[in-house]
C-alpha cells in the first residue's frame, strides 16, 4: 500500500501545483509576465500560451521533488514546511539565477518574484502532500 499512497500523494500534489500555477501565472501575474517576457512568450487574446505537455512534466518533477525532499522524510508538519520552502527556494533560485547569468536581458525584477513564488508554491504543495500522505496512511 505504500506505493499506492506515494503515487496518490504525488498525483494530488501535481493537481494542486497546476491549479496554483494557473492562478498565479494565468491570472495574478499574467500582465507582469507579459511585460517582462513579451518577446519570449506567445500571447493570444491576452492569454499566455504554454506547451502543456512540457508544463505537466515540469510540474510533475516539482511535485516529485517536494515529495522526495520534504514530504517523505518528514514526521511532522513543521519539518515538511521547512524542507518544502528550502526545496522551492533552492530550485527556483538555481533556475532564475542561471537564466540571469546566461540570458541577455533576463528580467531582473522577475528573478525575485519567481524565487519567492517557488518558495511559496513548494511550501504549499509539500504541506498538502503531508496531509494527503497521512490521510491515505489511515485509509489504505
Amino acid at each position: 500500500m505504500e506505493i499506492l499512497n506515494t503515487i496518490l500523494t504525488i498525483f494530488s500534489m501535481l493537481i494542486l501545483i497546476i491549479i496554483m500555477d494557473y492562478i498565479w501565472l494565468g491570472i495574478i501575474t499574467k500582465d507582469f509576465i507579459i511585460s517582462q517576457f513579451s518577446t519570449l512568450i506567445k500571447v493570444e487574446n491576452g492569454s499566455i500560451k504554454i506547451n502543456q505537455l512540457v508544463g505537466i512534466i515540469a510540474w510533475f518533477i516539482i511535485a516529485l521533488g517536494c515529495y522526495i525532499f520534504a514530504v517523505y522524510p518528514s514526521d511532522n508538519l513543521q519539518k515538511t514546511l521547512i524542507l518544502g520552502a528550502l526545496f522551492g527556494f533552492i530550485s527556483y533560485a538555481i533556475y532564475d539565477l542561471t537564466n540571469l547569468t546566461f540570458i541577455t536581458n533576463y528580467p531582473f525584477k522577475f528573478v525575485f518574484v519567481d524565487i519567492a513564488w517557488g518558495t511559496v508554491l513548494c511550501t504549499s504543495i509539500s504541506a498538502f502532500g503531508y496531509f494527503i500522505r497521512n490521510l491515505l496512511t489511515k485509509l489504505l
